[in-house]
């Protein structure tokens, strides 16, 4: 999933201003094949065990001093419009802060927030969108 253009993008109580893009990545930790007797080519494959990657990244206009913490856990909500506000999707997912870094191009700077999300029972999709039907 990527959101380009987020109209509004919070962790737990904190705003965060200037975000640009939104990627949410889901990944095979674990997989499990299987090959028949007939030929080299797997005939059953399954993703058994997966993990959910946020990416976020936000534009720094000023000196930060206050920033997200590696280890902190809240809930993330993006807002994205989509044209107008019957359009407007909410993203929304339980995470922890996995890393936070700064990219520098030219004059610009971007922060880089990394978080894990997690499900709340193990077996349902860790991100809920709701919204722009």
């Amino acid at each position: 999933m990527l959101i380009l253009s987020p109209s509004s993008v919070r962790f737990g109580i904190d705003v965060w201003s200037d975000v640009y893009r939104v990627a949410i990545e889901s990944r095979s930790v674990e997989v499990v094949e299987e090959w028949g007797d007939d030929g080299p080519y797997e005939v059953f494959v399954d993703s058994t065990r997966r993990r959910t990657l946020v990416r976020v990244l936000q534009d720094v206009g000023k000196d930060e001093l206050e920033t997200p913490s590696v280890g902190a856990l809240g809930t993330l909500v993006v807002e994205a419009d989509r044209g107008n506000d019957a359009d407007q999707s909410v993203v929304t997912l339980s995470g922890v802060v996995e890393s936070v870094s700064y990219l520098f191009s030219g004059s610009r700077t971007t922060r880089e927030v990394r978080l894990v999300a997690m499900s709340s029972s193990g077996d349902q999709d860790p991100v809920s969108v709701s919204g722009g039907d």
